[in-house]
């Protein structure tokens, strides 16, 4: 049987975040109408998770159809949490009951009765509660990060007039977080390919929920004894 814990830990160990990694842009626009551009654009992206190495587009755009290139920034990649903890331990005690006839009393055997029906003990012994059963119902709460922030990524996005990136145009741009600059384009070349690179790469960070126990101990069937001296602990 076990004791009756009180004051359980009410934090897991504390949930941790990765880095929030720069990821390069993988769109931009070009646009019919000189800078800040105008309604008429066409979205040329490379799609999720380009490594920015050479992307063709499928139809280079001719050098008539666009005046401007606007360029989408760099951004943070979410922050992976920690695996979810285990709730702390249970610092219950145990006890091991012997019959009264036992021929040798192990080492450290205290004698002790059964309580009255009302729970209470006589005079002069010390009052255990004891339960049968004790079923762990706690969990941790799942770990989770919040917004990625900080950090500094810059990305040197260039634009070909060729589909093996060999002819750079001058519309390219360094482009930094949270920015959306905006290139008029002189060149008499099509808009025909695209590549970045990561210039700067320092990745952000996220904050990490709060390591909270969820769930209760659920205690079965109390017993109550009652002992001359303090009672005999094996924890095992």
């Amino acid at each position: 049987m076990a004791d009756a814990p009180k004051g359980l830990p009410d934090t897991c160990d504390a949930c941790e975040c990765g880095p929030a990694a720069c990821e390069l842009p993988s769109m931009v626009v070009a646009n019919a109408m000189s800078c800040p551009g105008g309604e008429t654009s066409i979205a040329l992206d490379a799609g999720a998770g380009w490594d920015g190495t050479c992307a063709a587009l499928p139809s280079p755009v001719q050098p008539d159809d666009f005046a401007a290139v606007v360029y989408e920034p760099p951004t943070l990649s979410p922050c992976t949490p920690s695996a979810t903890p285990e709730p702390p331990p249970v610092p219950a005690k145990f006890v091991r009951v012997c019959a009264g006839n036992t021929a040798q009393e192990p080492p450290g055997f205290i004698p002790c009765m059964q309580a009255s029906s009302e729970g209470t003990c006589r005079r002069g012994l010390t009052r255990h509660e004891f339960f049968e059963e004790l079923i762990d119902n706690r969990a941790c709460a799942p770990c989770e990060c919040g917004p990625p922030a900080g950090g500094r990524c810059v990305a040197d996005v260039g634009l070909y007039g060729d589909s093996a990136c060999s002819d750079r145009m001058d519309a390219g741009l360094v482009v930094g977080l949270g920015e959306m600059p905006c290139a008029d384009v002189t060149s008499p070349l099509p808009l025909s390919a695209m590549r970045a690179t990561l210039v700067e790469e320092e990745p952000g960070a996220c904050s990490p929920s709060a390591a909270a126990v969820l769930g209760t101990l659920e205690r079965r069937e109390p017993h109550i004894v009652c002992s001359f001296n303090e009672i005999w602990w094996d924890t095992p």
